[in-house]
Formats: C-alpha cells, structure tokens, sequence
C-alpha cells in the first residue's frame, strides 16, 4: 500500500481550493504593503515637518551682525 493519501477532491476541485486560498493570501499581502506604504508616509511627513521646525529654529535665530551698534 501507498503511504499517500488520497483526497475525494477531483483535481480540478484541488486547483479550484488552491487558487481560493493564493487569492486570500494575496487580498492579505496587498492590504500589508498598502499599509506598509501609509507608515512610511507618515514617516516621511513626520521627517519633513522636523525638517522644517529646524530651519525655522535656524532662520529665527538672529546672528550677530556686523552693524555699527556692536
């Protein structure tokens, strides 16, 4: 005797269940790079707004001047 199990399933009906299941598994992997994408935005957004909270820290800081009041 065979140590193979045999499914009641004809083949196609074995392809048919396979492919539901790759279709899931592919539904799952598009929703995580989707959300994937939105996290490295918001990074992206976090990153530019420090960006720009520095350069407005820079532009705010008055340099000495070489004028005639020093």
């Amino acid at each position: 005797m065979s140590s193979h199990s045999f499914s009641k399933n004809k083949p196609i009906e074995e392809v048919m269940v396979n492919l539901e299941s790759l279709m899931i598994d592919i539904k799952g992997i598009k929703n995580e790079i989707i959300h994937i994408k939105e996290y490295i935005r918001k990074l992206e957004v976090r990153q530019q707004l420090e960006e720009e909270k520095q350069k407005r820290i820079e532009d705010e800081y008055v340099k000495p001047s070489n004028g005639w009041f020093y």
